[in-house]
């Protein structure tokens, strides 16, 4: 029998990083991009972005995260294209942006159902919501006839009482539109931030800086490699602001057309305006999140590329998806690699610190990675 002494010295080995594995591969729907996770973590939302066009395919899963089996496929005739799902402060209701439309559809948690719609957007591509659960900013990437995808420029603010827009702020006041592929909120915050694809060339991305106070463009940092990405069409591009608030972590995916590919993750002191550390990894970096004890960043490797080059771009092949995981005192990659499902594009960390949830895009599944192999 072991004695007490060592189960309590068993309990309080420190965690090991390096124990990181795959547990569990889930089946969603068609082309899962972004997700959500209750403040419990027992539930997971998954978007179902669809990018195929097949009919009664634009839907939202939802999987139990004690037995990591999906429980429901909610349905609406309100989706278009879902692209991410941002859970309301009190997680009564979830947010789902339709990245082929004009609207965000609201889902009643309670019961799961669609209960309305918010509508005036451009091709929504994000959400954040600021801490006291009354605003939301949604960045539009273009989705219309007049704005196509990736012609975007536009952040749009939005009354979460009310229900409605309320203000629109322009990003860029140039002829290149910014393109805002992905969207983050400081913890305090004061600032919103938006990684723009701008014109899907290298070093031509930039971040827009947005006083949530003033809703206005206080800042626009640029110069990173292949701070472009297309996520609307081929995969997620990242930017996550640690808890400090003082970096930002961007996946670099790479141009539109999947040439040049990207394997790099930026990351941006926001103070000093300057990029403090480029990591280099696999091809395509897309999702990015942070462990909870804001020790380690996980990236995944979307690695899918056109069969064949230039100028037609058909026939998408995918590569072995894969995550690093990168020391954040460091920003030096840890030495294991975890292989998760084809084209993995979302990554997001469980708040108890347990899991790390992959979403698959051409898999249509979602990986589980046990954190710490507990």
């Amino acid at each position: 029998m072991m004695s007490e002494t060592n189960i309590n010295a068993t309990e309080n080995q420190p965690k090991n990083i390096l124990n990181s594995k795959l547990i569990a591969t889930v089946n969603v729907g068609v082309n899962p991009t972004a997700m959500a996770i209750t403040s419990d973590s027992t539930k997971l939302y998954v978007a179902n972005g669809n990018n195929y066009g097949i009919a009664g395919s634009d839907t939202v899963t939802l999987i139990d995260l004690k037995t990591f089996m999906p429980i429901l496929t909610i349905s609406s005739g309100t989706f278009n294209q879902p692209y991410t799902v941002t859970l309301s402060k009190d997680e009564t209701k979830a947010y789902a942006t339709n990245s082929n439309a004009s609207t965000i559809s609201i889902i009643d948690t309670a019961t799961n159902q669609v209960t309305g719609t918010i509508d005036g957007f451009n091709g929504p591509s994000g959400m954040v919501i600021t801490p006291d659960g009354t605003k939301a900013y949604v960045n539009n990437y273009g989705a219309s006839t007049a704005i196509p995808s990736g012609s975007g420029n536009t952040v749009s603010v939005v009354d979460l009482i009310g229900g409605k827009i309320i203000e629109e702020i322009t990003l860029s006041e140039y002829t290149q539109a910014a393109a805002p592929a992905a969207i983050a909120i400081s913890p305090k915050g004061d600032f919103v931030y938006t990684a723009n694809y701008t014109n899907g060339e290298p070093w031509q991305g930039t971040i827009s800086k947005i006083s949530t106070s003033t809703n206005t463009v206080v800042d626009t940092i640029g110069g990173a490699p292949f701070l472009a990405s297309s996520p609307f069409l081929f995969g997620m591009f990242a930017i996550k602001i640690d808890a400090s608030g003082k970096f930002a972590y961007l996946t670099n995916f790479g141009s539109n057309n999947f040439a040049p590919y990207g394997t790099t993750v930026c990351v941006i002191d926001l103070e000093q305006k300057t990029q403090s550390a480029l990591i280099e990894l696999g091809i395509q970096p897309s999702g990015f999140d942070i462990t909870p004890d804001g020790l380690y960043g996980f990236v995944s490797n979307y690695n899918t590329l056109y069969s064949s080059g230039a100028p037609n771009y058909t026939g998408l092949t995918a590569g072995q998806g894969t995550v690093n995981i990168i020391d954040l005192s460091t920003n030096l990659l840890v030495p294991i690699t975890i292989n998760v499902g084809l084209s993995p594009g979302a990554i997001l960390m469980s708040p108890d610190g347990k899991y790390a949830f992959v979403s698959n895009y051409t898999a249509n599944t979602v990986s589980v990675i046990s954190v710490y192999g507990e």
